[in-house]
């Protein structure tokens, strides 16, 4: 009876009396901001898993659900990583890469206004949300229409877009070689 009095003494700690390392920044009490939900993490097997970031804690938790926060399955170090958004993907994802643990997480919202609250949650704690570079090309970064370029028809020929002024043009990039 006495053992058992000290398994229940164990499985009711109040959460204050949790670490900072075993339960995050809000376990050490204050007002501290964090985001949690639910992503699908693709890779082998794409699954929805629970995910949360907590201001202040350099670790982003995943949790099998919102009811087994208190194991979680796999954590990413946050203060080693980058975060590169992904919005070729529908709805968008986000790609986090712990490079010195060569670990990454590639994870989807369910919506498009999701990724927001997930890219301020990460920026909460120092993560640098990068975007994809594209190189332009100085005569294009300082256009102001089209007119003056030239293109490719689907022939191969040289077209002088100039040639278009004054009609409504739909420009597709068709993605021939």
């Amino acid at each position: 009876m006495h053992s058992a009095a000290r398994l229940g003494t164990r499985r009711l700690l109040p959460l204050a009396s949790m670490s900072c390392s075993a339960g995050g920044a809000a376990a050490c009490g204050g007002n501290v901001k964090a985001h949690t939900g639910y992503l699908k993490k693709k890779g082998e097997e794409e699954v929805d898993r629970f995910y949360k970031i907590t201001q202040g804690d350099p670790f982003m938790y995943c949790y099998r659900n919102e009811n087994s926060m208190w194991r979680p399955l796999e954590k990413m170090n946050l203060s080693t990583s980058k975060v590169l958004t992904d919005f070729g993907m529908s709805p968008p994802a986000l790609l986090i890469d712990d490079e010195p643990t060569n670990t990454k997480w590639l994870l989807q919202t369910q919506d498009e206004a999701d990724i927001l609250p997930w890219l301020k949650a990460l920026e909460w704690n120092g993560v640098s949300c990068l975007e994809p570079q594209e190189t332009i090309c100085e005569a294009a970064q300082g256009a102001c229409n089209i007119y003056k370029f030239e293109v490719d028809d689907m022939e191969g020929q040289k077209i002088k877009l100039d040639k278009y002024k004054g009609y409504v043009t739909l420009i597709v990039n068709v993605a021939s070689q």
